[in-house]
């Protein structure tokens, strides 16, 4: 970010989550460096007044890393004539007050007081959060490390190349060598560990965006009648159109059936049940327990007994991939699974498990510190890290 107003483009594009995971990397390391503050808090006190302050209350890491500038901002705040958008200030305002004193995280049906809220434990270990990265396991079994891979091309068999973009992610382009059938044959396996991320384009141009401790096997070339993947842990699909040939996510004893359309599946081994959220279009969610057909903002939950659906915040279940941990009223196991695969961590229970229900939001590109002092000081848990262990307490 060499200018202005390349800061101000990416700034706005952060705002619209138009930014995939590496640019939003580098752009919140830019934030974090320290240089151009005067010129994020001034594009924050900018929209404090607009449309986009809504916006701004969902991305609580832009506040928080300008929190040397607090009373500036709160200044900005209460000098702001009476207009339009007044009702949206004391939300913001609230959360900048919390953000002062490191909090963002709450807990239900908590009556303490700021003052109280910060008398959370110190956690003097740290544990940095994941990045990109994940393993590719060609046809013929050889394995590449993406992280470690040049850009550019890094593989070609069966008519397929497969290339490694600037921005860190994976393209497979069909060739006029491409043999009937031949691709087809041909599968790979796209992996990604604890602590890693990543975002594939299959031949067929739909994109995969791929959670921590997952796998994606795919053929080669995605031709024939269906197009087949399977998946473990947990993606989002934003698949290419394509009427004649269906595209079909097989994950956990569930399968999915589309044509072209958004979603998230959650299918980790140590979830109770397979979760599938639907952003636009529709789906055909199938198992032993049945069907069901999912409409936007549906989301079903299939295990082999069951079925069910209902109406959700798809925001919840999308916000891995737009680095962010968001909770609503969710229990401090759920909460500690995910913690454990995008921190590498392991997580061991002593004592009384906690039973209270959390709900808020904090950036995934914060260290587990950050994100268990926020949570300790609810009162509702404690946490102490003994190298990559994380011992929680009631």
């Amino acid at each position: 970010m060499e200018n202005s107003a390349q800061i101000k483009q990416a700034f706005y594009r952060y705002l619209n989550n138009e930014l995939d995971e590496t640019e939003a990397r580098v752009f919140m390391e830019h934030m974090q460096s320290g240089r151009d503050q005067h010129t994020f808090l001034s594009l924050i006190e900018e929209n404090l007044d607009s449309p986009l302050a809504e916006k701004l209350l969902d991305k609580p890491e832009l506040l928080l890393l300008l929190n040397q500038s607090f009373a500036k901002i709160t200044d900005a705040i209460d000098a702001k004539p009476q207009k339009r958008h007044i009702n949206l200030w004391p939300s913001i305002a609230a959360v900048l007050a919390l953000i002062a004193i490191g909090i963002y995280f709450f807990k239900y049906r908590s009556n303490e007081s700021p003052e109280q809220l910060q008398q959370s434990l110190a956690i003097v270990a740290d544990i940095i959060p994941g990045k990109t990265g994940a393993t590719l396991t060609l046809a013929n079994g050889k394995k590449i490390r993406l992280a470690d891979a040049a850009n550019g091309q890094i593989a070609s068999e069966a008519g397929i190349i497969v290339r490694k973009t600037t921005e860190g992610q994976l393209v497979y382009e069909m060739t006029a060598n491409d043999q009937a059938g031949t691709s087809t044959a041909k599968t790979n396996t796209l992996s990604t560990a604890k602590g890693e991320t990543y975002m594939v384009t299959l031949p067929d141009k739909s994109r995969v965006w791929m959670n921590a401790a997952s796998s994606l096997t795919y053929a080669a070339g995605l031709t024939g009648q269906e197009r087949r993947v399977k998946l473990e842990g947990e993606a989002y699909f934003e698949v290419a159109k394509d009427k004649a040939h269906p595209f079909i996510v097989e994950s956990r004893g569930q399968k999915i059936e589309v044509l072209g359309t958004h979603f998230n599946v959650n299918a980790y081994a140590d979830e109770e049940k397979v979760t599938t959220t639907l952003l636009e279009g529709s789906v055909k969610v199938s198992g032993k327990a049945g069907s069901k057909i999912l409409k936007p903002g549906h989301q079903s939950k299939l295990n082999e007994n069951t079925i069910s659906l209902t109406q959700v915040d798809t925001e919840l279940a999308t916000a891995w991939k737009n680095n962010k941990f968001l909770f609503e009223n969710d229990d401090i196991r759920y909460i500690m699974r995910m913690i454990e695969r995008w921190y590498d961590v392991e997580v061991i229970y002593t004592g009384e498990i906690p039973t209270e229900r959390f709900g808020g939001g904090v950036s995934r590109f914060n260290n587990v510190s950050q994100v268990l002092k926020i949570l300790e000081s609810t009162g509702g848990a404690h946490f102490k890290i003994e190298g990559r262990k994380i011992l929680v307490s009631k």
